[in-house]
């Protein structure tokens, strides 16, 4: 099982830049140990953000702010996710409106340019990616856990699920087993997990075949993210080939 509490209002702010591209960032989860990577991103403004790909799979929540997308996968705005497959380009995108956003993966996977040509050789060809805006989609009634409502912003049948709970104060949320691992991120309120309150933007991450305990929202409720990865967890990933150092870097440069 891994389990992991990251309280973001703990974890410091750095200043960087990576192909002339400014921002700002939190290392929330390393990724050092075998386990799950997490970065928290303000960008600058800018008209484009390098085409690259990420050696593993990856959730990009955006908290604040636009990122618009070439060929026509669509403008988004907060509340927003974008998931891409291990080693599935994407970009050149653009960023504005005090543009924040996590980009989360299930274990250490950097970034690489295409620009690299050897990159190029490793794209993964049957790749998915999905983009999906919460305000497209309506509040349902959470079934047997009346007034909680959600919103689904992935398909049910595409592998890979992303659901918002919204939840009223001292409300247990419950989930099943993530056998390829789950991101639990508070947007909204507070949650309670073993005693720690976590505000916007904290998270549990968690990978397991059993059921982990009840999130339990704080005194105002809360709403709260859920993002599981399927097997492609199981892929990519920084192994210590030529394209993993240099991913390496990239992510070295960048925080």
């Amino acid at each position: 099982m891994q389990h992991y509490i990251v309280d973001a209002a703990q974890v410091p702010w750095k200043r960087s830049a990576s192909e002339g591209v400014g921002f700002a960032c939190q290392v929330l989860l390393s990724g050092d140990d075998g386990g799950p990577e997490a970065l928290r991103f303000r960008f600058d403004d800018c008209p484009s953000v390098y085409a690259h790909m990420h050696l593993t799979p990856q959730f990009q929540l955006l908290l604040n702010g636009a990122m618009d997308f070439p060929r026509g996968v669509k403008h988004l705005e907060a509340l927003a996710i974008h998931y891409t497959d291990h080693n599935m380009p994407y970009g050149p995108f653009a960023v504005s409106g005090s543009h924040e956003m996590l980009v989360l993966h299930p274990r250490a996977g950097g970034i690489i340019s295409m620009a690299n040509v050897e990159a190029r050789r490793k794209i993964n060809l049957r790749g998915r990616l999905f983009a999906s805006l919460a305000s497209d989609s309506e509040w349902q009634p959470l079934p047997g856990a009346e007034p909680s409502v959600f919103k689904l912003l992935m398909p049910p049948d595409l592998g890979p699920a992303a659901v918002v709970v919204r939840a009223p104060a001292h409300a247990a949320m419950s989930m099943p087993a993530a056998e390829f691992g789950r991101y639990e991120v508070v947007l909204e309120g507070a949650v309670i997990i073993q005693g720690q309150e976590l505000g916007p933007p904290g998270f549990r991450y968690v990978r397991g075949h059993e059921p982990v305990e009840p999130l339990m929202t704080g005194e105002a409720g809360a709403s709260v993210a859920f993002l599981s990865f399927d097997r492609d967890a199981n892929e990519g990933g920084i192994t210590g080939e030529a394209l993993a150092v240099e991913a390496a870097a990239a992510m070295a440069r960048a925080i």
